[in-house]
């Protein structure tokens, strides 16, 4: 039994030799103060439990990888706004995975339906895909993370507006203008969008 807790008095010790002074103690504090409030939000993003504390965990991760971290934990309002900006590009990433992998389970349901539409049918929805793809690169970069997190990642407006620090009657009105621009938007593939080569 006195062995064991040698064992780990010394683990612990040799933990404690890697890491410079005092670093576990702010760690540990940080960690202590902020921890709760980030769950939450996580749980009100839409994440379950073991998510959310898997979101929290990697924005801790995230905020000790940069340089000044010791110096915004002193500051607590500073250091819950680059956490929560952390958990919340946590979040919208694994939006992302969530919606790339719904988007290959929709080409294998239609590559399994081939029975029931056309190879003709097919082609014209992939073109028209394509063409929505290509009118939406040629929205201005708000107006196209609105589309995104609105229409792709169904956030409720009053969130992407929270996210996007605009108005809620902003979203609306950008919205309704990206849905008029699709709709009478023609795109060919040779056609340039902002940003491309």
């Amino acid at each position: 039994m006195m062995s064991v807790k040698n064992e780990t008095v010394e683990r612990d010790h040799e933990v404690g030799a890697h890491v410079p002074p005092g670093f576990l103690a702010w760690v540990g504090h940080l960690v202590h103060t902020h921890r709760g409030r980030l769950l939450a939000y996580s749980r009100r993003r839409g994440l379950d439990a073991e998510d959310s504390l898997d979101a929290v965990q990697d924005a801790f991760v995230a905020f000790l990888r940069i340089p000044q971290a010791r110096a915004i934990a002193r500051s607590p309002d500073d250091a819950i706004k680059m956490l929560t900006v952390l958990v919340r590009h946590d979040l919208m990433n694994r939006r992302r995975k969530v919606r790339r992998r719904r988007n290959v389970e929709d080409v294998l349901r239609l590559v399994d339906q081939d029975d029931a539409e056309s190879s003709e049918e097919l082609v014209a929805r992939a073109e028209e895909l394509a063409r929505i793809n290509g009118c939406i690169q040629r929205m201005a970069l708000l107006q196209q993370r609105v589309v995104m997190l609105s229409l792709l990642d169904e956030h409720p407006h009053g969130e992407v507006a929270a996210l996007l620090g605009i108005s809620d009657g902003h979203v609306r009105v950008l919205l309704h203008r990206a849905r008029e621009h699709v709709r009478h938007c023609t795109f060919e593939y040779d056609d340039q969008v902002p940003g491309g080569d």
